[in-house]
């Protein structure tokens, strides 16, 4: 979903079917001669997504948190501040990528080493990282954070792959995936009574982002770049994945008439990268050209475009490399083409 309209830095391209794309992204096609090694990609299997990384898309204070937890009002405002404020936040997902570094360990599994958490023996706090620095993410939990994003810890990263065709596989197979509404008929038959239509017709999208923007110093952009390790991770490897996020910038520590104490007013900002995108550049006065792009698809050329790039050589053992990625494949094989006859 795009939130930003009329944009000089933000570009949405439709395209009606699988053959029109299809024509475009293949040699001397308008977008194979536009996205060059600069970009990055990105898929979606329905445009209602957003560009908003997975700890950031709703309140991780309030997981795991029933009602009858909620004691005391001591108790509500604790949440309400891990909940809103940057800090707090910040805290939540510095503990998440802290128990996955510790039980990692533990496992003798391989992580990076981090001297700060390796010898604190006080669990939940770093004291370096998080009070006495600036940023988040520090850069010496870039590795750690893109290791627990790649296996489903919710991180403030974005996953990206180098080759659009592997967005491609994640946007179209997600079609397929996604997953089916238990009251589907009773929709379906109400809608159908209303002359409407059950589900609403919805688009695949793909996001290309030129990657130039990071790299060019007068703009300073926050937006940062993870290009991690293909070494032991397979399937990292195979998806030429990568990742980048929105770097929080916010005083840990202020000096009050010689005293020292904790900032609690930053509010944690929730906003999809097209919007902070979109509005960094404005306020810097960017040179007005494409950095970010929005292709949109019908879902109904998922079929089509998944036929595409699977004789391609894209499909789940190749992205999945393993037993369990052929597995997968043959499943995904099967459905996809039994639909599309039935179709």
């Amino acid at each position: 979903m795009i939130h930003v309209q009329d944009s000089p830095y933000i570009k949405t391209i439709h395209y009606e079917n699988a053959d029109d794309f299809i024509k475009a992204i293949s040699y001397q096609g308008e977008l194979y001669n536009l996205f060059d090694e600069h970009f990055i990609f990105r898929g979606h299997s329905t445009d209602k997504y957003e560009l908003i990384p997975s700890s950031l898309r709703g309140y991780m204070a309030f997981d795991n948190i029933s009602h009858g937890e909620l004691a005391s009002e001591d108790e509500v405002n604790r949440l309400v501040y891990l909940a809103t404020t940057e800090l707090g936040q910040i805290l939540e997902e510095f503990r998440l990528l802290e128990n996955f570094y510790r039980a990692c360990d533990a496992c003798g599994l391989y992580i990076p080493d981090i001297e700060s958490l390796r010898n604190s023996f006080i669990p939940g706090i770093d004291v370096e990282s998080l009070l006495l620095k600036s940023e988040w993410i520090p850069k010496k939990y870039w590795e750690l954070a893109a290791l627990a994003q790649h296996h489903g810890v919710k991180t403030r990263l974005l996953d990206w792959t180098h080759d659009i065709c592997i967005a491609l596989y994640f946007a179209s197979i997600g079609v397929y995936n996604d997953p089916k509404d238990r009251n589907y008929s009773i929709k379906a038959l109400k809608a159908r009574m209303k002359g409407e239509i059950y589900p609403p017709k919805y688009n695949m999208e793909i996001w290309a982002l030129d990657i130039d923007i990071v790299m060019a110093k007068p703009m300073k952009m926050p937006l940062r770049i993870i290009q991690p390790r293909y070494h032991s991770n397979d399937n990292l490897c195979a998806q030429k994945g990568m990742f980048t996020f929105w770097e929080s910038f916010y005083p840990g520590l202020l000096d009050n008439e010689g005293k020292t104490k904790l900032n609690h007013a930053p509010k944690t900002d929730r906003r999809s990268l097209d919007e902070q995108l979109d509005s960094y550049l404005r306020e810097i006065k960017a040179e007005e050209r494409t950095y970010l792009y929005q292709i949109t698809i019908p879902q109904d050329a998922s079929y089509g475009i998944y036929s595409h790039i699977e004789k391609m050589g894209y499909n789940a053992s190749t992205l999945f490399p393993g037993y369990d990625g052929v597995a997968r494949f043959l499943k995904e094989h099967f459905e996809f083409h039994r639909k599309k006859e039935k179709d």
